[in-house]
């Protein structure tokens, strides 16, 4: 490596874009979710041997990255925006089949489960402290904290990925958000019970926009005074919008189930007020 010592910072720029363009054209997917493996193993390395700090061109990697995940994205373009209505009374919920295909939703799956900061909550229950049966995530504009069930949560600074997905709920759902509470649910064991997204931070009529990647898993609706219950598979690279009156007439839930399935990531992208 002693020949690229004296290396100005274009072509250290040069030869690390062409590490990761080669890294990207042969496994695009496993290039960005080792993307602070990289960071250590290759920008560190090459600003060891170059007249430029670390810093600089870690900040040209991460500009390099968002390029990436533009072009995945443009090169996959938006497959379905038919939605299909579910409920149109007391509010209003309206299903996406795929706004992500296969190909995207892996990809994005897979960075999501490695870049994404999870956490392990806790609720208390009958007097017993009980952990959350998932990891969850709260990222969004710098002053918007969430509390549900009892737990605060102050967000973390979005990420390049969150943003994509976010303009693709925002396209479809026809408002802008700042915030995104983001579940890992590992198995078939975790669950959500029901419940309505009803916190005051959410206003009077909250549009929620919930994006899933990964297993396919069954969500229930009920309404609140009547026995109608509405069941559908939330598939990877759905959307399900609700909005209107629909926190206050209905819950929703995801159930446990016994089936042997992997991991799924939800999204709920919000606005708090």
């Amino acid at each position: 490596m002693s020949k690229y010592k004296t290396l100005h910072i274009k072509e250290s720029i040069s030869l690390l874009k062409v590490y990761l363009l080669e890294a990207e054209k042969t496994q695009p997917i496993q290039a960005l979710i080792d993307f602070k493996t990289s960071q250590s193993d290759n920008i560190r390395q090459f600003a060891q041997f170059s007249d430029y700090s670390y810093s600089t061109l870690y900040k040209w990697f991460r500009r390099y990255r968002q390029q990436g995940i533009r072009e995945f994205i443009k090169i996959n373009p938006l497959e379905s925006t038919i939605g299909e209505t579910l409920i149109n009374r007391d509010g209003e919920v309206i299903f996406y089949q795929e706004i992500f295909n296969n190909k995207q939703s892996e990809y994005l799956l897979n960075i999501l489960q490695n870049e994404i900061a999870w956490r392990q909550d806790y609720i208390k229950m009958m007097g017993q402290t009980l952990p959350l049966p998932r990891l969850t995530a709260w990222y969004g504009d710098s002053d918007k904290s969430y509390t549900y069930s009892g737990i605060n949560m102050n967000p973390l600074a979005w990420t390049d990925t969150l943003l994509y997905i976010k303009e693709r709920a925002e396209t479809l759902a026809g408002t802008k958000f700042n915030s995104v509470l983001l579940n890992f649910y590992r198995d078939g064991r975790d669950s959500v019970a029901w419940h309505s997204d009803d916190e005051p931070e959410l206003g009077k009529n909250p549009v929620i926009a919930s994006v899933s990647f990964g297993s396919t898993r069954k969500f229930s609706l009920k309404h609140k005074q009547e026995e109608d219950i509405i069941n559908l598979e939330l598939t990877s690279g759905s959307l399900l919008i609700m909005r209107g009156a629909t926190q206050h007439h209905w819950l929703h839930q995801l159930p446990k189930t016994n089936h042997n399935i992997s991991a799924r990531i939800n999204l709920t992208f919000r606005n708090i007020i």
